[in-house]
């Protein structure tokens, strides 16, 4: 079972996700973002970029993150494979993106997500620990 799933949002598109706690969350919602622009398997490591974030809550981190990484693809032109999360708690994190400079004769592209929205936002703790997260992006 994949740790996201899509969810079906008129004219937009959102993703369902979990993790067994935070930092797995985000690395998964950072993977569910990447899959959705692009085929990764058609984007290699050459590149890498270190993020750290603070927020002043949980939701706030969260879409933060999506938000810095559609921001870096967009300014920086590359496409992300893979988010390795250093450091993370719920209000701050640090994390290494790797991917390559956008090659549309390369890399198969899906869809471009312009931002991150509040709207049907969930970011929640099970009581087993585990992370659940509802997002919607604009398309």
């Amino acid at each position: 079972m994949k740790p996201y799933e899509y969810l079906e949002h008129m004219a937009d598109m959102g993703l369902l996700v979990r993790g067994k706690n935070l930092s797995e969350l985000l690395k998964n919602a950072a993977q569910g973002l990447f899959e959705t622009m692009a085929v990764v398997d058609t984007i290699d490591e050459t590149a890498s970029i270190e993020i750290h974030l603070t927020a002043e809550s949980v939701a706030e981190l969260f879409v933060g993150w999506l938000d810095e990484l559609i921001f870096q693809h967009e300014t920086e032109e590359i496409f992300f494979k893979r988010a390795d999360i250093h450091r993370c708690s719920e209000t701050e994190m640090s994390a290494t993106v790797y991917g390559e400079p956008v090659n549309f004769d390369k890399h198969e592209v899906y869809t471009e997500i312009k931002s991150v929205t509040y709207h049907q936002l969930e970011v929640l703790q099970k009581t087993d620990g585990s992370w659940y997260a509802q997002v919607i992006f604009d398309l």
